[in-house]
């Protein structure tokens, strides 16, 4: 048998090589491309986390506004009290001055755990299972040593001597997210921080923390995601009353 053409053995060689590996510049040009796509997809990421945060936190306070209504229609028209001036410590939370303190009468209502349940456990305040607890909180660092409500119930209404004497009631606030330490004020002032995270809000201690949006429940037990970057847009009384007296 006669030997092939030394060039159809060259061709065969060739041909049997493996592929080259991608250059340094091709390599460089991948990444880039997976760099960008990350770039583009993080942001839609966390858009979409703030979001449900946010579905969250409305779902939460448009329940206390129905177990609210709840307590009114079973107590005569009584508002629950407000629960304590300042931050409340775990053990002042189960004293007899706070037994109608909407933290304890709430609760119950829908099957939870009142706030004073937690003195012995103040850690599963913060925990998923609580009905105090948000996922768009930014809590302090040494939150078991107190009890940070990052939503409150509104504490002008604690002049009303009944919830049906209200004017305007799908415009008057009953809860609403409420400061803590570590979150932004609304400009130009805000609380100060000796009050940030007390178990009642107004407007001074109202946060936007869903990036310009913050959550309240009003008197008639509806829920808005409320947008406002300035305390100017919180104290507009075509859109929310805090004080119903005036």
């Amino acid at each position: 048998m006669l030997a092939p053409p030394l060039s159809e053995l060259k061709n065969y060689v060739k041909s049997s090589a493996p592929a080259s590996a991608f250059t340094l510049v091709e390599l460089l040009v991948v990444i880039s491309i997976i760099g960008l796509l990350a770039g583009l997809a993080i942001p839609a990421i966390s858009g979409s986390l703030l979001k449900g945060k946010q579905a969250e936190g409305l779902s939460q306070l448009k329940q206390l506004g129905t177990l609210t209504l709840a307590y009114v229609t079973e107590n005569n028209g009584e508002v629950p009290g407000e629960g304590g001036e300042g931050v409340q410590s775990f053990s002042a939370l189960s004293t007899a001055s706070n037994s109608t303190a909407w933290y304890n009468v709430l609760p119950p209502l829908a099957g939870s755990l009142s706030a004073s349940n937690y003195r012995t456990a103040p850690k599963a305040f913060y925990e998923k299972g609580s009905l105090f607890y948000s996922k768009g909180a930014t809590y302090p660092a040494n939150k078991t040593a107190s009890a940070y409500f990052a939503f409150a119930i509104n504490s002008q209404l604690s002049q009303l001597p009944k919830l049906q004497a209200l004017q305007y009631p799908s415009r008057t606030a009953l809860f609403a997210d409420a400061r803590l330490p570590d979150e932004r004020n609304l400009p130009p002032s805000g609380g100060s921080m000796d009050s940030l995270g007390q178990p009642k809000v107004r407007d001074k201690r109202f946060v936007s923390r869903y990036k310009g949006v913050g959550i309240i429940t009003f008197c008639d037990g509806h829920s808005e995601a409320f947008r406002a970057t300035t305390q100017a847009e919180v104290l507009n009384t075509n859109k929310v009353i805090w004080d119903p007296t005036k």
